[in-house]
């Protein structure tokens, strides 16, 4: 209960923002891991005796003669680690705006209904914010704040680049195209950037590089585009889905701060 007699809701704003902790947790172990290890091989690791065994049966059960190429294979596993990594973005960010969205809306109307039962209001506002479709979802959100969240067009394309790994298989098509033309799937985001500066020079900073001589360093922010043309394989690289993360710490931030939105 609020010094104003008002009782609190459930939710608060350690309980939304948690789903982030956890995405950059697995995305850590997993997809980063993974496409470490993709740009670093060149050849296929020698099959433990049990792998050896496996395959020789299988292939002969199976009449399959054509051995996997290494090219081949590193592009498939980099694809499923890249669906996996947006499916978690996906699922951070849906978890997240449901959980906002019921805090906001029991806010609001606990203002105008000081008698409102809470909890069975956040059950039915859970209820139906887990019905809706991500682009109805995050418009249902962005309507209980004054301004849309800054970070809107970073969420819609990433969604977009979700959907068409998880659903074309990663392959480009009109329905997943964000420009006006249709014609391409544009991942836009926000990524930190490292510099050193002194007066109007300034020079990107490098871990284990030498720095400009009596400069300082600063921290920055910068917007990118990543283009996929219709047809096109969406294919990332590891500082790419870096870029990615990137994008995912700023959304975090602009959630954040609307906890302190008056309205």
């Amino acid at each position: 209960m609020s010094e104003s007699g008002i009782p609190k809701p459930l939710l608060n704003r350690d309980y939304v923002l948690a789903p982030f902790h956890q995405l950059l947790s697995n995305c850590q172990g997993n997809v980063l891991m993974g496409l470490r290890l993709v740009e670093n091989i060149d050849s296929f690791p020698p099959p433990t005796p049990e792998e050896q065994q496996f395959l020789q049966l299988s292939f002969q059960i199976m009449g399959i003669t054509q051995v996997a190429h290494i090219e081949q294979s590193k592009t498939l596993f980099k694809r499923w680690m890249l669906t996996n990594g947006f499916e978690d973005i996906h699922s951070c960010l849906r978890v997240t705006l449901e959980r906002l969205f019921v805090l906001k809306t029991v806010g609001s109307e606990l203002r105008q209904h000081p008698d409102l039962p809470v909890r069975e209001r956040e059950l039915e506002l859970g209820r139906t914010a887990s019905e809706l479709h991500f682009p109805p979802l995050l418009n249902r959100t962005n309507a209980l704040f004054p301004e849309p969240l800054s970070c809107t067009e970073y969420m819609i394309s990433l969604n977009s680049a979700r959907n068409s790994l998880v659903h074309t298989r990663g392959v480009v098509t009109e329905r997943h195209c964000n420009t006006a033309e249709k014609d391409k799937l544009v991942v836009k985001g926000r990524r930190f950037r490292l510099f050193f500066k002194r007066d109007d020079v300034e020079v990107p900073a490098a871990i284990g590089k030498p720095g400009l001589e009596n400069a300082a360093l600063m921290l920055g922010a910068e917007d990118f585009a990543i283009e996929f043309a219709v047809g096109q394989t969406i294919e990332l690289s590891l500082k790419q889905f870096l870029d990615i993360l990137n994008t995912c710490v700023f959304i975090r931030a602009d959630i954040d701060v609307k906890f302190d939105d008056p309205r």
